[in-house]
């Protein structure tokens, strides 16, 4: 199994996780639960990238505010995989000579 259907499995188990918990602390109501079951079905499936996963979790978020954990956690891990890419890549560079492509790569992931 590759690494994103793991991803989404495990978005998956957070957002029941979610759900359970917050049934049991009062936060949302079981008449939320089709509205929100809706949601997640009609939208999950059609996922293909860590982007997308991540603004399905924040509207996810913004519709149900008891979601938003799940959606900082992705966004953070969204944002570390893109700097370990970057990293990657300036390491590429350096082993080819290219120091100035390096560090322009470098300075313009650090200035975002």
């Amino acid at each position: 199994m590759d690494d994103f259907k793991k991803q989404i499995e495990q978005a998956e188990k957070d957002i029941v996780e979610c759900v359970v918990l917050s049934l049991e602390n009062g936060n949302i109501k079981e008449e939320d639960l089709p509205e929100i079951g809706q949601f997640v079905l009609d939208k999950i499936d059609l996922l293909k990238t860590h982007e997308e996963l991540s603004a399905f979790l924040m509207e996810l978020s913004s519709k149900w505010p008891i979601f938003l954990n799940i959606a900082k956690i992705e966004k953070g891990e969204l944002q570390e995989r893109a700097e370990s890419e970057t990293a990657d890549s300036v390491l590429t560079l350096l082993k080819h000579g290219k120091i100035d492509d390096a560090l322009s790569l470098a300075k313009s992931e650090t200035n975002k």
